[in-house]
């Protein structure tokens, strides 16, 4: 991790694992990952998806819950692109109404809406309060016209909009500076509880439980078609090996680096990928309320305030750039520093030394051939395009995102259909949190071991089917049941069990993806917590374990 006063570079996938055996004798995650890697490069798989993001997870679980032999490699930790790096909205795209794309509104609201109901512990519903002072585009009347008709859009599946008068707002939410506001219109979408990425990792983990294989690390190389498959050359980046790997379909889910896994495999793409930076900065938190916080900035484009834990997340900026890779940069963290101070009334300006953490992630934007790409940047489509090439035997997912994704995993079927495969009809629903009877029985585990109900709810939250193993181990002592410290609200049981099913290789899989604590506590502070230490004991070994293991 990097100090809050130096925004932090493109992510680095290249820390080196911690690979000797965990202290408490548990299931060590470089087992679970070389079982893995066996099955990988053992077994002939129907399908072999390239990137562990959003789009590969969702669709690892969609074709193993189809009958399908699936296997998935990622060059760097699960979740670690893009997609550990958004707002955390799992929302329709209300937006997207500027450019009265209502036919991408509606089927965003109706991905969502399926996914909320899915997931009804992971997503929760969030009210937002859009301020309109000078530099919004829209009156309120006009924008609370437009609350209104994303909320039909929606088919009502949220708690209805409201206006707020300047008077009213101030009252409403005194943090909002209503100075120059003209009005203020209130509605609701959704916000995950947890991260970004920990909710992509939980859909991986239900692939796997349900068949599929799954090993991160792994490179892609190269790839040929050959006997009407797949041959696919990829090196394990923690011992540099090289494997080959045979599947009837290659499916590119590398997000903004299809266009780099396309040409490593020989593939080409119908449409064509731009990109946006999104760049978001952690500071202490703005409001207690809740409440999503939304204003235009000064070039009218829409920005926010979200809750993110104890500490509130501000962005996203929406800059194009040239490459797949790109970071944070002083310039990023003032402008949005600048934007917030200008529409909060805060007791105290924030400053750099108050950000806590950054997010920085680069979106691949679908664009049809012959484009104009010239244009209002914001005005392109944020929608997502499967592509399906039956006689090379190849799907590739451009664009997408979190709202969207079971929309893709549909999709993604239907292209390995028609790439010659046969998915069978799941005798139940593909996606979605185990059933109530798994729940109760979980519940009643976790009153044994004397778990309270606010951590039985965020162990169900957070492990799902896994938290009655969680409760067994907890069972075992008190001691396994409690914080680890107090910022670590995870258990010794919870670690233990991360340990062995979660293919947690370094602590910053641990600290950014597995949990959310980098985001919420700056790295000093989480170098010197005990709670910190005693999961990296937990999960690889004490200092000395780890020296007497290395050759």
């Amino acid at each position: 991790m990097t100090a809050p006063s130096d925004p932090p570079s493109a992510p680095n996938g290249d820390a080196a694992p911690n690979a000797a055996p965990s202290a408490n004798g548990s299931f060590h995650a470089c087992e679970a990952r070389d079982r893995s890697l066996e099955r990988l490069t053992g077994q002939d798989h129907d399908i072999l998806i390239v990137g562990g993001g959003i789009n590969g997870a969702i669709s690892a679980l969609a074709l193993a819950t189809h009958g399908l032999r699936v296997a998935l490699v990622e060059s760097e930790d699960f979740a670690s692109g893009v997609s550990q790096e958004s707002s955390n909205l799992i929302w329709g795209g209300f937006k997207y109404l500027q450019t009265y794309d209502v036919a991408l509104v509606a089927g965003l609201c109706r991905s969502r809406n399926r996914l909320a109901r899915a997931y009804a512990s992971r997503i929760h519903e969030v009210r937002f309060l859009a301020a309109l002072g000078p530099t919004s585009p829209y009156s309120p009347t006009y924008a609370a016209l437009g609350a209104h008709t994303y909320w039909a859009l929606g088919r009502f599946a949220t708690g209805r909009p409201r206006y707020w008068s300047p008077g009213s707002l101030a009252g409403a939410e005194p943090v909002i500076d209503a100075d120059d506001v003209q009005g203020a219109v209130e509605y609701s979408d959704y916000l995950l509880a947890d991260n970004d990425a920990r909710f992509v990792l939980q859909l991986l983990l239900d692939a796997i439980d349900n068949g599929a294989t799954a090993v991160s690390r792994v490179r892609l190389d190269d790839a040929e078609r050959a006997g009407g498959g797949w041959r696919a050359r990829v090196t394990d980046r923690l011992t540099g090996e090289r494997h080959t790997v045979a599947a009837e379909v290659l499916v590119n889910a590398a997000g903004p680096r299809a266009t780099e896994i396309a040409a490593r495999a020989g593939t080409t793409l119908s449409q064509t990928l731009c990109y946006s930076k999104g760049a978001h900065i952690v500071v202490p938190q703005v409001t207690e309320s809740g409440r999503v916080l939304a204003f235009f900035d000064d070039d009218q484009r829409l920005f926010y305030v979200i809750p993110m834990g104890h500490r509130s997340l501000i962005g996203t900026t929406d800059t194009r750039v040239e490459e797949a890779d790109a970071s944070i940069t002083h310039d990023d963290r003032d402008f949005l520093l600048e934007q917030a101070n200008a529409r909060l009334r805060l007791p105290v300006a924030l400053g750099s030394d108050d950000v806590i953490a950054y997010r920085c992630g680069v979106r691949a934007l679908v664009v049809d051939e012959g484009a104009d790409t010239d244009r209002d940047w914001t005005e392109l489509s944020r929608r997502h395009a499967v592509e399906a090439d039956p006689q090379r035997g190849t799907v590739s997912i451009l664009g997408g995102k979190l709202s969207d994704c079971l929309n893709v995993g549909v999709e993604v079927v239907d292209a390995a259909r028609r790439c010659g495969l046969e998915p069978a009809v799941p005798t139940r629903p593909w996606f979605g949190e185990p059933h109530e009877g798994v729940r109760a029985r979980f519940h009643r585990h976790a009153a044994q071991a004397g778990l309270d109900e606010p951590a039985a709810a965020r162990l169900w939250r957070r492990h799902g089917r896994r938290a009655l193993e969680v409760a067994e181990v907890a069972g075992e002592s008190r001691e396994l049941a409690a914080p680890l410290s107090d910022r670590v609200e995870c258990s010794a049981a919870e670690v233990m069990v991360m340990a062995r099913h979660e293919h947690i290789l370094t602590m910053d899989d641990f600290l950014r993806r597995r949990t959310m604590l980098a985001m919420l506590e700056t790295a000093d502070t989480l170098q010197s917590d005990p709670g910190v230490e005693q999961a990296e004991s937990l999960l690889f070994g004490s200092e000395a374990e780890r020296m007497a293991s290395t050759p």
